[in-house]
């Protein structure tokens, strides 16, 4: 079969690899749409360690059941699923707390073992979910990263959101976006410096869309609050700057949640400012399996517009589209690739 293969920093190529037998708990999908990810990207680069290469990538897609094993059970050849793909043990405390995506020994599809950059993937049967019919392929394929951003709106300030400044429109702050709007939050803010990202979110309806080419943002957002801040801000770059443009955006007791990766120096911050103004301060990672159902839920429902987000593009052009998302993605938010 073919497949985009991971050779090292700035090094993809298509490749022919052994087709995928299923294990015994598992089934094998042919693979429909797979998208790629943020933190892909930062593998592409040379700047994710858990990325070693050789390595087929791709942990966002959706695929049909070609194959069974034989402890498997409630599939069926043709089923078209979408996956979760994180692994966890399912013992430890963290698991039984309900919090897996921090359990450590958890293992990723496309990390820890051959992902969905491939015309097949094997996966264990049960990070299956079934698609709906009217769930297209390359929205499915979009569940995953929808799964973030609910992760971030589930865990902060017991819901009481009011106010929310998101720092990056590009996928999670998108989606970030739309869960805010989707919980009630009356204000909502995003930034960006790419014109076409700071239009989708006025489609997704934001408060404002600043663009830091031409204004402060904290300013922004503080005279927009009249000078109070918000409630809970998202840092959805991964950069030390913008992380502690998170924290000034926050109003008294307000919460800064660190989403995006690939920080390469380490943020400053005034930690007096933080005790007297009881700040919270924390990362987020990944998403638990209820996140995962509900945003199958969300998307199945209408309720998340992600189909306008994503272009499809042939698997063929994985390389090409690698280096374009890196070096000049211009109007593109999200890319996914179908075999």
């Amino acid at each position: 079969m073919r497949a985009l293969m991971y050779l090292g920093t700035r090094n993809m190529a298509i490749q022919a690899v052994p087709e995928p037998q299923a294990a015994p708990d598992e089934v094998v999908l042919k693979v429909s749409a797979a998208s790629i990810c943020g933190s892909d990207l930062h593998g592409f680069l040379g700047k994710s360690k858990k990325r070693v290469p050789p390595l087929i990538m791709g942990h966002e897609f959706t695929g049909d059941v070609v194959a069974i094993g034989p402890e498997v059970e409630g599939f069926a050849i043709g089923d078209r699923v979408t996956i979760n793909p994180i692994l966890t043990c399912g013992r430890c405390e963290e698991c039984q707390r309900g919090r897996s995506s921090i359990c450590p020994a958890r293992k990723v599809i496309g990390i820890d073992r051959p992902g969905a950059f491939a015309e097949y993937v094997a996966v264990p049967a049960h990070l299956c979910f079934k698609l709906p019919d009217h769930v297209g392929d390359v929205e499915g394929s979009m569940i995953e990263s929808l799964s973030n951003a609910l992760h971030i709106f589930d865990r902060s300030l017991h819901g009481l959101i009011k106010s929310v400044a998101i720092v990056g429109a590009g996928t999670q702050g998108l989606l970030a976006l739309q869960v805010a709007r989707l919980i009630g939050a009356t204000q909502v803010f995003i930034t960006d410096l790419v014109p076409s990202r700071l239009r989708m979110a006025e489609q997704f309806g934001v408060t404002a869309a600043i663009d830091v080419r031409s204004a402060d943002p904290v300013a922004a957002v503080m005279e927009r609050t009249n000078g109070r801040g918000v409630d809970l801000s998202v840092e959805a770059v991964g950069h030390a700057s913008t992380q502690r443009q998170a924290v000034s955006f926050l109003k008294q007791g307000g919460e800064a949640v660190f989403l995006g990766l690939g920080a390469e120096s380490n943020v400053e911050l005034d930690g007096l400012a933080i005790v007297n103004r009881e700040l919270t301060i924390r990362g987020s990672y990944a998403y638990t399996n209820l996140d995962f159902a509900r945003s199958l839920d969300l998307i199945g429902g209408g309720k998340i517009d992600v189909k306008s987000m994503v272009a499809p593009k042939a698997l063929d052009r994985g390389v090409e589209m690698f280096e374009t998302l890196v070096d000049r993605p211009g109007e593109l938010i999200k890319v996914a690739l179908v075999p």
